[in-house]
């Protein structure tokens, strides 16, 4: 079975799982950069019970679980290699949330840290979105071998 699929199904059966909250509606989970697959997942942070393995293990999860509110989300990233297919293990992620159209337009922009999920490097944080309503989550990747970035834009419906 290919990487692809495998992560659809994954991704598939995780919001399954979680089907008694309301995920966004006519959200593409998978965007495509000029260099990268980019899968998301977004949870409520109050989900989180496990302590999940960091790739740096001297810190805590994003700040500290106890540091979130009931408004806070778990913004979490896969990305792959076009062209190999292979898992990217070694990127710095940049995520900018941002809620509002225009005017009121308010924006929270942080790295993502890497983290271990089932066995595999993903990148994730904590970002508050207090409010019901529409989320532009944009990515920037970089990675220390290439030059500039690839950027990703998703969008996220919090009901």
């Amino acid at each position: 079975m290919n990487i692809k699929k495998w992560v659809n199904i994954l991704l598939a059966s995780f919001f399954m799982a979680f089907s008694g909250y309301s995920f966004a509606t006519g959200l593409s989970w998978h965007e495509e950069s000029e260099n990268y697959n980019v899968y998301l997942g977004v949870v409520p942070a109050s989900m989180i019970k496990n302590k999940p393995s960091f790739v740096d293990n001297d810190k805590a999860l994003h700040g500290g679980v106890e540091n979130t509110t009931s408004t806070t989300q778990h913004i979490m990233v896969t990305i792959y290699r076009k062209k190999s297919g292979k898992r990217v293990l070694n990127a710095t992620v940049i995520a900018e949330v941002s809620s509002g159209i225009l005017l009121g337009r308010k924006k929270l922009e942080k790295p993502l840290e890497k983290m271990i999920t089932s066995g595999q490097i993903t990148y994730a944080s904590y970002f508050d979105m207090p409010k019901n309503g529409k989320y532009k989550i944009e990515l920037e990747i970089f990675e220390s071998d290439k030059n500039g970035s690839d950027e990703v834009t998703f969008f996220y419906q919090r009901q």
